[in-house]
This record gives C-alpha cells, structure tokens and sequence, in this order.
C-alpha cells in the first residue's frame, strides 16, 4: 500500500464544501514531511520549540499520519497484514511486541515545525489566511513565527488557525512564517472519545488527516446545511455567515438536463435560507446516486467575497409498517429497502486512522458493493470526509457511529467532549446524503463494557490468550467468539455463570443521559434515523439495552447453525409492539426496525480461519425472517488481531469458493435447512426455498429450478440425481420472504 505520491493525499479534503481548486495557486497542501520531535517531559515550551530559529530538527514525520504509523515515518512499503504499527512513538522499543504495543509506555507529546510561504498571488489578496486541521489527536497548540495561534481539544473534528496577523511580508509580495504545531495525547485517555483507540487497536496520536491553508475572506460562509423534500421535490437552504452586513448568497444549481438555476437569498441576523424547486426530480439511490451539483456564492455590492463549490443528493429516509401483521420496513425513498452492511473499522496497516491513499478509500466502497453489500456501518470513528464523498458518488449507504470515551469516562468532563464531538461531527456531514443513520453509543463501551474485555487482548501473550479462551469456553460451555467485547457476552449468554456484576452496568444515571444525548442527536438532525445505542443482548444484563430510538438492534457471533438459528428466532419471537425484550426498565419496543448490527462466526481471537462457511448460513438464516430489517456483517477487512473480514488487512481479497451475492443481493433464495447435515442411504429430506425479494426491477414468469448431484464412496460424482422446476411469485412488490417450494429429494444410496 506504497504511496504514488512524494506528498501523500494531495487532492482536496473535503469536496463536499470546496474553496480551492488549484493547490498552490488558491490553495495550500501542508502534507508531506514536517520537522518533528517527541517532548518526554512536557517542558519543551520552556525551552522555547515554539520559537524561530536556524536549527534544524533531526526527525521528521510524513503528515498526515499517527506517529503510531508505519507511513508517518516514510515505512508504509513495509506494511501488511502482520506489520501494522510503528516502534518509534515508544519509550522502549526493544521491548514492544505485536501482544502488547497498544499498552506499552509511548511519548505523549510531539512537535510539529515547518517553514511556509504563502503566494503573492490574486486569490490571497485582501484575504485572512486560514489554516486547516482535518483532524489531530487530541490536544493541539499552535505558533507562528513565535506568536501563538490558539488552543483546540478534540480527536476527530477539523478545526482552523488564523495565520493572517502573524506572517512576515518579503520583498516579492510573498509571506513567510515559521509554523509550530504541539498536539498531546495522553494514555490515559478514559475521559476522551476514543473509539477502537482505548487499547482494541493501534493508538493514533498527533495528525491524521491533512492540513491545508486557504485564502478566505472576513465576510464568508461559516456553514451550510441543505434539507431536501422529494415529497415536494424542493431543496431548502440554510447558510451561517460571519461579518455579513447587507450581503446576500446566490445558489446555483445544476440539474440533470444540464440546465443551471440561480436563487439568491439575503443574508438577516447572520443566517441566509432559500428553498427551491428541485425538476426534473432525480432520487439518490445506491443504483443511480444522483448529485446534484451546488455553488455558494456570498456577495456584497456586487462583489463575491466567498465561494464554495458543493453538491446535494435527493433521497428521503424513514421507516413505516407495510399493514396488517406484516413487519416494519426501512424505506429509502418511501421505499421498503432490505438493507445489507458490513461492519467497517476503516483501519490501514501504512496509516492507522488513515488510508495511505484516496484510491484506497474509493476502493473500499467499490469491492463492498461488488460483493453485494449496499450499506456500510463506519464503526465509532467520524471519518475521512473523502470516504463519505466516495459514498454519496458512488451509492453507498452509510450508518455513522459517534466514538465511545474510554472506559470510567462517564463523568461531567467526558460527557461534555462527547456532545462537543457528536455536535461537531452532525454539523460537519449533515450534507452527506449517503449518511442514512446516527449511531450515538456502541454496546456500553465507556460504560463498563470494556473492563472485563481488555485483559482478552492485551497484555497478555498467545499462550496467555489460549488459556484464557480454554478458562471461558469452559465457563460458558460452548466457543468463545468475540469479534467485540459485546461478542464476548453473547456467547457466554448460555452460562449460568454472572461475571459481571447487574450493580455496575445497570447505571440508571448514565442510561438517563444516554436518553439526553439521543434527543439533542433529533433535534440536531431531523432528517436522519438516530440509534440510541447498538445493543448486544445479554440476558444477566439488564442495561445491554434500548431507550428510545429509531432501530432496534442487536449482536451476536455464532459459530454453530443450530444455536444461531434458535437465537435468531428467540430475537424474532420476543420482538413486537410493546415488548420490553431488548430494552431498559422503564422502555418497550414502538415499531422501530429491527436490524442486526454486528453478527458472524469467526470471533476476534479465533485467529485467521475460514469466514466464508459461516457468513453463508448465518446470512442464509437472517434472510428468512421477514421481521429483520437489515443486517449488518462483522466485518469488511481484518484489522490487526481479527481476521473475520471479507477482506485482508492489506485489501487482498479473500477466496469464498462461491459468490456471495448469492445470499447477499436484494433477490435471494434462502433455504431452511443446516448447511450440512448427515441421513442414511434411500432416506427422503424436504427443503424448504424461500423468496426474499427487495430488488426494484420486476421480474415476470420466474421459475425457480434445483438439482442434487452427489459423490459416492469411490469418489464418483453423479449429476442431476434429482432435478426439477417450478414457477414461483415474484413480484414488484417488496414483499417478506416466503415459501415458494417444498420438495422431497430422495438421497443417493452412494
């Protein structure tokens, strides 16, 4: 996963509200090497780093990347599957291993310093000079030319840096500054969102996402959010301006006859609204992701003052009953859509947080859909704004975690980085139409579904996590499989065993804000579904549950059909109107869909086995129960210690031995029977097919045909023992699945 490029991720960051469009012209690219330093003791400020001088430091790291990463010290070449992480962050790198570098002592702070020059060119004339952070974690002072620039807290939001005021003017019309970053992250990071950063995976410190200057002028566009109608067939506009007496915002939009149309808008208190009429109509759908071209312009006497360049997709999200008995559906534009997703940790072996490439990203989407999957779970990480353009483009429908705080962080100080961060990031991707779905929390992580979790996967070395496997699977009384720590309880949910405590996670205080967050998450996106938290059921504890929310949801890994499929009816059976099954004391279930968000076979320390056998009979199973709205499978690619992704960590792919759009598609056929099963010779078996059909397309005068071949005893292989055909239902409707045919096959006496 080699770089193509001497600086790594050249192009634009955020195409979705674009200012520049020729770097080095109207814009700058910082990414590429910076002069750098690790601060051991914290006493660097008074030494004076941040300050000019003609000394040149010795290290250099390759922004946009951790210093965790291979790729932030110009090694991504060697990286792979078994070769992930870096050991120069550490204090001592002798003694970091595979088991344990995710714990071991590592520098907290890192000095970033680079010289920059901005241009004497028309685009930077009478302009404020803006610096960019996409994204650095977690703390992040800022100096140029000695003078500070300010102060920001937080690990996945970008924020800006006014340099204006603090360049130095050469003959040539150009300005120079000398730029210091400093950016902490500290071990214990419990009280900051972290996601899969609390010691799951690779820790990122400092940069991971690019940074960037640009020229903007004191009036301009703040932020902007676009609410679209297709029930109207109207776009309504909101735009925030800064320093904006008497301006106005014109809107130009470009329509799929090529046909532009222009609406301008006064700007009053700071804010300029605008609604228009949206014809011809085009929806965006994962099949035709329609985008609607968009240009911002803010104007004062006839002068531009700021432009962005930007796009908007036509697409409505909701869920409703289909009537009668028959279950909730998700509907995509006031259409039932079955919704097939896997998990993704969107991780890198070269960059950590951070694909080495956007070629990697755009990848990522493509193989997805190639192998049948139309939504993608980005899981407790706001990501790359490039993966989430290459989903509006490319039609990918995305469910968006928030990253959980670290364990023992529910206190006031982590509560309020956890709404600043979700606040940040809803305002950051409200215009993505891709985003479909809000995930506040995952399991109770932050809550107390981690304690019991860590000791799995660090420190302890393979033949320590062999006997402790062996010390659960006897606990539990079945295999361990544990692609989360909710798997961990899901599989010991058959134990009469209780280890951990009701007292702890049954915390009504933190459910109560939990609840809070959900509403505020409403009122801030109206547009979207929002979950309060992605539940993995486990009977002895009463908090692994919803409050109010908009998908009702649930995990498991099993490896076993027969379990799997008992578990799959029991979540079935026990879920309807009024129930409290999967949900707090005090709370019922109200109609909202049913999904799977987390399922598979292969758990996280079963090392790098075969994912296909299960991923075909579990989805098979999922498939056949009408009540289930989507499903969500664990995972697209491996990441460092699980290896239960479609993908290797390195985006090799995996050989299935079959299609897997044969159970992963809107059209399948799935079959009610074990995926293996022994009878004795003449024996009869009767199968039952039936019709899960979601597609758009009609399909008229379908037959469905099957055959039985076998191998005997001498390894002889016999075709078309039984072989036969009938016509079946299968129309436009997107109708539950159904029992189409039920035949007798007689066995092979071989």
């Amino acid at each position: 996963m080699s770089n193509e490029f001497a600086y790594p991720r050249p192009e634009y960051p955020r195409p979705e509200r674009q200012r520049g469009t020729l770097e080095g012209y109207d814009w700058l690219n910082l990414n590429g090497p910076w002069q750098f330093r690790f601060d051991a003791t914290r006493t660097e400020i008074d030494a004076g780093w941040h300050m000019p001088d003609d000394l040149e430091w010795r290290e250099q790291i390759i922004v946009p990347f951790c210093w965790e990463s291979l790729a932030a010290w110009g090694e991504a070449d060697a990286a792979g599957n078994e070769n992930y992480y870096s050991t120069r962050p550490f204090l001592d790198p002798l003694q970091v291993r595979p088991e344990n570098h995710r714990a071991a002592p590592r520098y907290e702070v890192g000095w970033y310093r680079r010289w920059i020059t901005i241009p004497n060119d028309p685009p930077w004339h009478g302009k404020r000079v803006i610096l960019t952070i996409g994204a650095a974690d977690f703390f992040t002072d800022g100096w140029c030319n000695g003078k500070p620039l300010g102060h920001h807290e937080g690990g996945y939001t970008p924020f800006e840096f006014d340099l204006s005021d603090t360049l130095a003017a050469q003959p040539d019309g150009s300005r120079t500054g000398l730029l210091v970053l400093r950016v902490e992250d500290p071990m214990d990071n419990h009280e900051q969102p972290v996601g899969k950063q609390w010691r799951w995976y690779t820790t990122t410190s400092g940069i991971w996402q690019t940074a960037f200057i640009e020229p903007r002028h004191a009036t301009h566009i703040e932020s902007f959010r676009v609410f679209t109608d297709i029930d109207t067939a109207t776009a309504r506009f909101s735009v925030d301006c800064c320093d904006c007496e008497n301006c106005h915002v014109t809107f130009a939009i470009t329509f799929p006859d090529g046909q532009t149309k222009t609406v301008t808008a006064s700007v009053k208190d700071k804010l300029a609204e605008a609604m228009v009429q949206v014809d011809p109509l085009r929806l965006w759908n994962p099949n035709d992701p329609h985008l609607y071209p968009l240009v911002l312009s803010l104007s004062r006497n006839g002068d531009t003052l700021d432009s962005i360049r930007s796009y908007f997709g036509m697409r409505k999200i909701d869920f409703a009953s289909r009537g009668g008995q028959a279950p909730v559906a998700l509907r995509l534009n006031g259409v039932p859509r079955y919704l097939r997703g896997a998990l993704h940790q969107s991780y890198y072996p070269d960059g950590v947080y951070t694909a080495g490439d956007a070629a990697t990203l755009k990848n990522d989407i493509l193989f997805a859909k190639k192998v049948g999957f139309n939504f993608l779970r980005v899981h407790i990480k706001i990501d790359d704004p490039l993966l989430l353009h290459y989903a509006d483009k490319y039609g990918m429908l995305i469910m968006a975690d928030f990253p959980n705080f670290g364990e023992g962080g529910d206190t006031p100080l982590g509560r309020e980085r956890f709404e600043r961060m979700m606040r940040d990031g809803i305002r950051r991707d409200f215009n993505h139409p891709s985003i479909f779905a809000w995930c506040i929390f995952n399991e109770t992580w932050g809550f107390g579904g981690q304690s019991e979790f860590k000791d799995l996967i660090y420190p302890l070395n393979p033949k320590q996590q062999k006997a402790q496997q062996k010390v659960l699977r006897a606990l539990s009384g079945q295999q361990v499989t544990s692609a989360s720590p909710g798997a961990i309880a899901a599989s010991t949910e058959a134990s009469n065993a209780e280890p951990l405590s009701r007292k702890k996670l049954a915390n009504l205080q933190s459910h109560a804000w939990v609840q809070q967050i959900w509403e505020l998450a409403k009122k801030l996106d109206p547009t979207r579904l929002v979950e309060d938290m992605s539940v993995c059921h486990w009977e002895h504890l009463e908090y692994f549950g919803h409050g109010d929310t908009d998908i009702n949801s649930w995990h498991f890994y099993i490896n076993d059909y027969h379990q799997a499929k008992e578990h799959i009816d029991k979540i079935v059976k026990s879920t309807f109107v009024g129930s409290t099954f999967n949900y707090v004391p005090g709370y019922q279930h109200k109609g909202a869909p049913l999904i799977n968000s987390e399922y598979g076979g292969i758990g996280a320390l079963d090392g790098d086995v075969d994912v296909s056998w299960s991923f075909k009979f579990l989805t098979n199973e999922l498939r056949r129960h009408p009540q289930i709205s989507a499903y969500i499978y664990t995972e697209l690619h491996d990441v460092e210690w699980e290896h239960n992704g479609f993908l290797n960590y390195d985006r090799t792919p995996k050989d299935f031995g079959y299609d897997p759009t044969i159970i992963n598609e809107s059209d399948v056929l799935p079959i009610d029977a074990p995926p293996a099963s022994r009878v004795s010779p003449g024996e009869h078996i009767r199968l039952r097919v039936d019709s899960s059909h979601y597609s758009s397309r009609p399909h008229k005068s379908v037959t469905l045909q099957w055959r039985l071949g076998a191998i005997d005893t001498r390894g002889r292989w016999h075709q078309d023992l039984v072989r036969g055909a009938a016509p079946i239902p299968f129309r436009i409707e997107q109708s539950p699945p159904r029992m189409i045919s039920s035949s007798p096959c007689p066995t092979s006496p071989h």
